[in-house]
């Protein structure tokens, strides 16, 4: 018991130490999903800055501008054709579309960059393209194209300027990101080596408590050894001391019996007082129930300790049955039972040790007959499934609950203890019936409802023969 009492509280302490365990785990996990997650936000933030550079791209626009305003020189002193202003134009109006759509549109409104120029230049290309296109009409004259193109140069001149003042803010804006990013990044990588410190503090934790619970659970595994030996060995003593005891008694009660069965008979005729032959009978069943107590007690110290041979030979299952229900009549009368049987008319060859056997089945049918009521009847079927014979012993009596019916093979397992009168049994009967069948190589089984009555059965392989069944009359007790 102390043993048990200190086995649950070590289980308890695990379960708890295992607890908190479980919940700092938890909690160092979700620590790092969110320090992951937040360090690839800043890294897609910056890989999406880096490979789609907003101040290069408005670094270039700028270039494209400065060279459209030389080319509308060019064309104005009539010393470049009017089509390379005009692809120069296509240009740089493509750089300011890529500026103000996408990624970089995201990006430059992150960095909140005053972006009125790009939306003042994208109208003012608006309205200068059917200009810039009629520089390369046939129609015009070298002088009218020189005057056109002067013109739109005017209209473009202040955005150089403005352009600048973008890029300069914008530059501004990149290096506070990186700066950002960078003081992010540290900080990232302090709650890294945070985290880490912790998981490697708790796994050198948990193996610690690993260790020191392997070494609760080893010595506690000594003791359960310890104390098991110990039940062992006291059950081996008890067992030594009642198989002592019951070869003692044997002898004595042998003579007792007999010398008891000789009185009954010399004064039976001869004694008028019917109280000193209830005497005698009282004394004659309870010798008996003696002697049946130590029986059981040696063959179930004869099995433990593998004493118990068996001589298997050919025998007919259906004399073996009827042999025992003879063998169980007189009992069957004393308590008022009938005995109905069903066999075969084939013989049910089994090769077995026919006299165990008749032991498993007088045990089961005297067992039947004693938790069976007076004037009721106990059935005994013989059947067949190919190469099985089955026996079931049928009682009507009160049944098994449902909850003891796993344990009814085990030592000293009484049914219903102080249920049963003085039919007491010493609890041992169904053990050896369960471990005769085990060493007999066959099965035997209980099916019961409480209050309705009981069916054990045995199954025993058969020696193939012809199968022809019938099912015999009753058979009364006397």
């Amino acid at each position: 018991m102390a043993a048990q009492e200190h086995l649950s509280r070590v289980t308890h302490r695990s379960r708890l130490i295992r607890a908190v365990f479980l919940a700092l785990f938890v909690g160092a996990v979700f620590f790092g999903i969110g320090v992951i997650y937040k360090l690839g936000n800043e890294v897609r933030n910056i890989q999406t800055a880096e490979q789609s550079d907003p101040l290069w791209i408005g670094s270039q626009l700028q270039f494209e501008l400065l060279r459209l305003e030389r080319d509308l020189g060019e064309v104005a002193l009539g010393n470049t054709p009017a089509e390379a202003a005009t692809l120069r134009f296509d240009i740089a109006w493509s750089r300011i579309n890529i500026l103000k759509e996408g990624k970089l549109s995201r990006l430059l409104e992150e960095f909140q960059i005053d972006r009125s120029v790009l939306a003042d230049l994208e109208a003012t290309f608006m309205a200068l393209e059917p200009r810039i296109q009629g520089l390369t009409a046939s129609g015009l004259s070298d002088e009218m194209r020189g005057q056109q193109a002067g013109t739109i140069l005017t209209e473009l001149d202040g955005f150089d300027q403005a352009l600048r003042e973008f890029l300069l803010a914008l530059a501004h804006a990149k290096n506070d990101a990186m700066a950002e990013f960078r003081t992010g990044m540290l900080s990232l990588s302090r709650a890294v080596a945070y985290l880490g410190a912790t998981i490697l503090t708790l796994f050198g934790l948990f193996v610690f408590l690993l260790m020191i619970e392997l070494r609760v659970a080893k010595n506690t595994e000594n003791e359960m050894r310890m104390l098991a030996q110990e039940a062992t060995s006291a059950s081996r003593m008890k067992m030594n001391f009642m198989s002592v005891v019951s070869h003692e008694l044997r002898t004595p009660l042998t003579s007792i019996l007999g010398g008891l069965a000789l009185l009954k008979v010399r004064v039976g005729n001869t004694v008028k007082d019917e109280s000193i032959l209830k005497l005698l009978d009282v004394a004659s069943r309870n010798g008996d129930r003696l002697l049946m107590l130590v029986n059981d007690i040696l063959d179930a110290q004869a099995l433990s300790e593998g004493k118990v041979s068996i001589e298997r030979k050919p025998a007919d299952l259906n004399e073996i049955v009827a042999t025992a229900v003879e063998s169980c009549h007189v009992y069957a009368e004393k308590l008022g039972v009938r005995y109905r049987i069903t066999t075969t008319d084939e013989k049910m060859i089994t090769l077995t040790d026919s006299a165990r056997v008749t032991q498993v089945l007088v045990n089961l049918i005297s067992n039947a007959a004693k938790f069976t009521g007076s004037g009721d009847e106990v059935e005994i079927s013989v059947t067949r499934n190919k190469q099985v014979a089955r026996i079931e012993v049928t009682d009507h009596g009160i049944g098994i609950p449902a909850d003891r019916q796993d344990d009814i093979f085990a030592p000293f397992h009484q049914i219903n203890p102080g249920t049963t009168a003085g039919n007491k049994s010493s609890g041992l009967g169904l053990s050896i019936t369960k471990q005769l069948m085990d060493l007999l190589g066959g099965e035997i089984g209980v099916r019961s409802v409480e209050g309705e009555g009981s069916l054990f059965w045995i199954e025993l392989e058969l020696i193939p023969v012809q199968h022809d069944s019938r099912t015999a009359s009753l058979v009364p007790a006397a």
